[in-house]
């Protein structure tokens, strides 16, 4: 290229360059900027607690706390797990909760390394309306041989034997 077409193409971008120079805003225009809020959510709000992290054939226990915003006669606790055959569930059994929360405690046994996830569903009536709020809660843990396993339990070892039902 020669000097001359150098010359007059820099005489024809320098001019476009300044014009589409990004515009820094005002103090004016930053005050009048906002951010949406996110995405709002239910008038049921779940929260849980391991009480350990989850190892192959020890029970571990679950807290879960539920609260409602509104008129509810009372929540329900519903639970699945995603590999039925590598989770030994018990029954969430309900636990004194304060200021109008509702808790609950479940065990479950994780009989794998890879036991998938538990999928928590509270569910009630609030202000006449059904509403329903889900938690998954990571059943994925160590895994803990055989000595360990009986100690960090109480000293109690959990085998599972597959089962025949008769009708």
């Amino acid at each position: 290229m020669s000097t001359r077409a150098t010359l007059a193409l820099l005489v024809v971008a320098l001019p476009i360059a300044a014009v589409a120079a990004p515009r820094t805003l005002g103090e004016s225009a930053r005050a009048a900027h906002f951010e949406l809020p996110g995405k709002p959510t239910g008038p049921i709000a779940v929260d849980y607690r391991l009480t350990a992290v989850p190892a192959v054939g020890v029970p571990l226990a679950i807290a879960i706390t539920a609260r409602a915003d509104g008129e509810t006669a009372g929540l329900r606790l519903e639970t699945s797990a995603s590999q039925p055959r590598d989770v030994l569930l018990a029954v969430p059994t309900a636990v004194a909760a304060r200021d109008g929360a509702h808790a609950w405690e479940l065990t479950v046994v994780p009989l794998a390394p890879d036991a998938g996830y538990l999928t928590v569903v509270v569910t009630g009536e609030i202000d006449g309306v059904s509403q329903a709020r889900t938690v998954t809660i990571a059943l994925r843990g160590s895994e803990a041989p055989p000595a360990a396993a009986a100690a960090l339990g109480g000293g109690e070892t959990l085998i599972a034997l597959p089962v025949l039902e008769t009708p």
